[in-house]
């Protein structure tokens, strides 16, 4: 195969294969990358069979399953890059496969009391619209962060969002009241006391004191809120062409999970025994 890429060195080829993803995924990305090079200890044109088995072993001896997981489909998506664009000549990734894990959607899923008791404990009323737009408008937390007055239109948000999709979600009528009340005093829509925008580690930090105050489990996390977001959406019989839509999701294989994920119904609710 012809290379199409000028890169010589492993640190090019990195480069180029983070190009275009989001910042927490580079650093992501960066650190599982890192690691994997620094227990090899060669470049990945000398990297071999054995090397990845070793390391997945070692992986396997020292992470839980999602988190080897992660790190074992990061390294086969730099090597499948790598050998995409002809810096490699074999794909040696190929030849390892990621743990198989236990769908806990789910157990991700608060019930519409818990939602409400989480929200209602919240520390203050920005925090109190940040968490009701991430349920009620299903939104990431980089998206809540990224969120500019100027996107606010009309009822509407316009969101920057995973994968650099741009996505129109609307914003229910009492929310938006509650969103205009907002004080402006810069850009972001959410602000710290210090005037910078909002960070995801005191979003994360702020829902986890949020979970211990209203005795929801404390491993919910922000995400888990756009799960409910999805879940309670579809119950109530939100089209999943509209859902997916509205979440951004760039398969429909990954919105229909969401069907699937309600342990209170089942095919025996309909069999007279």
């Amino acid at each position: 195969m012809n290379s199409i890429t000028r890169a010589t060195s492993d640190t090019e080829i990195i480069i180029l294969w983070l190009n275009g993803k989001s910042k927490t995924t580079v650093i992501s990305y960066q650190c599982h990358v890192k690691q994997f090079l620094e227990f090899v200890g060669k470049p990945l044109r000398d990297v071999t069979l054995d090397d990845l088995s070793l390391w997945v072993n070692r992986l396997n001896l020292t992470y839980q399953p999602v988190t080897v997981a992660n790190k074992i489909l990061t390294v086969k998506s730099l090597f499948s890059f790598a050998c995409r664009v002809g810096y490699l000549t074999v794909n040696v990734g190929s030849f390892i496969k990621s743990p198989k894990l236990k769908d806990t959607l789910a157990e991700r899923i608060l019930d519409p009391s818990e939602v409400k008791r989480l929200i209602n404990a919240a520390p203050n009323e920005r925090d109190s619209v940040l968490l009701s737009l991430m349920y009620g408008c299903g939104l990431r937390v980089s998206e809540v962060c990224g969120l500019n007055w100027s996107d606010l239109k009309n009822g509407k948000a316009t969101v920057f969002g995973k994968g650099a999709k741009t996505r129109i979600v609307i914003i229910p009528p009492n929310l938006w009241d509650r969103l205009m009340k907002l004080p402006r005093d810069g850009e972001a829509v959410f602000m710290s006391r210090r005037g910078n925008r909002l960070e995801r580690t005191y979003i994360h930090k702020m829902i986890k004191e949020c979970c211990h105050l209203s005795g929801v489990s404390e491993k919910a996390s922000s995400h888990w809120l756009r799960h409910s977001h999805a879940s309670h959406a579809v119950e109530a019989g939100c089209n999943l062409r509209l859902l997916q839509q509205s979440l951004g999701h760039s398969k429909l294989e990954t919105t229909e999970k969401y069907l699937h994920i309600n342990p209170d119904e089942g095919s025996s609710q309909f069999i007279d025994i």
